[in-house]
C-alpha cells in the first residue's frame, strides 16, 4: 500500500474516533445534582392596609346629546361639522320652513275666527251651550297656533349643550321624518321644541344611534367597565378610584357612580356587572373610546400586622412560620386574616418588627425538568429565584374577591 493511502486511511480513523467521543459527550446523562434552597428574612410590619378592586374600561363624556329634527322638511343649510366646537342654543342646521309658516298664518286666521265667533255669540245673549262651544273653539285654536309655532322654531335645530359636534350624519338636501328622538347620556336637555332629550345619569352606556347631530362636552369624563360576581359585593357608589387613561403615567382621581346588579356574560360565559366610574375635575385632553384602568379603594383598615404570604406555611394541620432570632430559627404558630396583595394579616404569634424566614426552592439548571427556574417555595411563594414574592392564599386565609390589593405603609 503507498504512503498516499496510508495517509488517507489514518485520516478517516481520527475523524471517526473524534465523532465517537464528541457523540458520547453530547448524549451521556447530566449529572443530577440536588436543588439548592435559598432563603431570606423579612420583617413583620403594621401598617394601614388597603383592598382594592381592578378594572379595565371605555372612557366616555358624561354629557352628550344626539339631536334630530323634531319636525318633518328638507335640509336647506347645515352650519357645523364634526370637530366643531359650539355654544349651547347655538344653531347646527334648518329646514324649509315655507309650510311651517304657512301653518302658523293659518293657525292665526283661524283663532282670529273663533274669537270672531265667540264675541258675536256672547253679544247676542247666546245660550250657555253656545257660549261654552265658542270658548272651546278659541281654545283649540290658541293651542292649534301654539303649536304651530313651536314647528316653525323647530325648524332651526340647536345644540342642546355647549359642547363639541362628534358626528354630523346630516346633509343638505336631505328629507327628516322630524322623529325628535333626542338623547342625552347625563343629563336632560330641552331646547324649545326642536329636540326632545331624555337622561340616564349612571348608563353603562352611552345613547349610540343614528342621529343627525351629535354633541359630546369633553370636559367631563366617565369610565365604563365591569367585574365578576366575586367582586360586586365590596362594590358601592362613592368609592375612590383611581383611573389610569392608556399610555398616561398619572392616575386622574374619580368614585364610583353606579354599581349594576343585572348581569351580561361573556364569551366564556361568565357574568359580569356594568360599572360606572366619574372622573373628577375637567379634562380637555381625552378622548372618547380610549381605553382605561381602575383602582377601585373597596376597604382601608389601620394598624394592620402583615407578613408576606410567602413566609406563611402548614405543618401537621397548623399554620406556622419560621421565626428568626439572631442566628437562631424557630417554628412559631400564628393565626391569618384578610389578605392585602401579597401580604396576608397575622392576628396571633408575632409582633411588629419580628423577622421571619422565606425557603425557595432554585432546580438545577440542567435537570431534566428543564433550564427555566421556577421557584417552589413553601406557602405560596412563587415566581422563581430573584423573582420576588407571590401572593398565594395562606392556609386558613381568607381572600379579598380577585385578588387585587395595595399596601398603603
Amino acid at each position: 500500500m503507498s504512503g498516499k493511502k496510508w495517509l488517507w486511511l489514518s485520516v478517516a480513523v481520527l475523524v471517526l474516533a473524534a465523532a465517537g467521543v464528541g457523540g458520547f459527550l453530547l448524549l451521556r446523562p447530566a449529572a443530577n445534582r440536588e436543588p439548592q434552597a435559598f432563603s431570606r428574612t423579612v420583617q413583620a410590619t403594621q401598617g394601614t392596609q388597603t383592598q382594592t378592586v381592578s378594572l379595565d374600561g371605555t372612557l366616555s363624556p358624561r354629557k352628550q346629546s344626539d339631536v334630530n329634527f323634531a319636525v318633518s322638511g328638507t335640509i336647506t343649510d347645515v352650519y357645523v361639522k364634526a370637530g366643531q366646537k359650539v355654544k349651547k342654543n347655538q344653531k347646527l342646521a334648518r329646514i324649509d320652513d315655507t309650510d311651517l309658516a304657512d301653518a302658523v298664518d293659518v293657525a292665526e286666521a283661524n283663532l282670529t275666527t273663533a274669537q270672531a265667533n265667540y264675541d258675536e255669540v256672547v253679544d247676542n245673549d247666546g245660550s250657555t251651550a253656545a257660549i261654552n262651544s265658542a270658548k272651546a273653539q278659541v281654545a283649540s285654536a290658541k293651542a292649534s297656533l301654539t303649536s304651530a309655532k313651536q314647528d316653525l322654531n323647530a325648524a332651526v335645530l340647536r345644540s342642546p349643550i355647549a359642547g363639541t359636534v362628534a358626528a354630523v350624519t346630516a346633509e343638505e338636501g336631505d328629507s327628516v321624518s322630524g322623529s325628535g328622538t333626542s338623547s342625552a347620556s347625563s343629563s336632560r336637555s330641552n331646547t324649545s321644541g326642536n329636540a326632545n332629550s331624555s337622561s340616564n345619569a349612571n348608563s353603562s352606556t352611552s345613547s349610540a344611534s343614528s342621529a343627525q347631530f351629535s354633541v359630546i362636552s369633553t370636559a367631563t369624563w366617565k369610565l365604563e367597565g365591569s367585574v365578576g360576581s366575586a367582586d360586586l359585593g365590596s362594590l358601592k357608589a362613592g368609592q375612590s378610584v383611581a383611573v389610569t387613561p392608556s399610555g398616561a403615567s398619572k392616575a386622574i382621581k374619580g368614585t364610583v357612580a353606579s354599581v349594576g346588579i343585572v348581569a351580561t356574560s361573556t364569551s366564556d360565559g361568565a357574568a359580569t356587572f356594568p360599572i360606572v366610574v366619574n372622573l373628577s375635575g375637567n379634562h380637555t385632553d381625552l378622548y372618547s373610546g380610549t381605553t382605561a384602568s381602575a383602582v377601585i379603594t373597596t376597604g382601608s383598615y389601620p394598624d394592620v400586622l402583615t407578613v408576606p404570604t410567602a413566609a406563611i406555611r402548614t405543618e401537621n394541620g397548623k399554620t406556622v412560620v419560621t421565626k428568626v432570632d439572631g442566628s437562631a430559627t424557630s417554628t412559631v404558630e400564628v393565626s391569618v386574616g384578610r389578605v392585602f396583595g401579597s401580604d396576608t394579616e397575622i392576628t396571633k404569634g408575632l409582633s411588629d418588627g419580628d423577622s421571619v424566614q422565606i425557603t425557595f426552592v432554585r432546580p438545577n439548571a440542567t435537570s431534566s425538568t428543564g433550564s427555566q427556574q421556577q421557584g417552589q417555595g413553601p406557602g405560596g411563594f412563587g415566581g422563581g429565584f430573584g423573582g420576588g414574592l407571590g401572593g398565594g392564599q395562606p392556609p386558613g386565609g381568607g381572600g379579598n374577591g380577585n385578588g387585587n390589593g395595595r399596601q398603603g405603609r
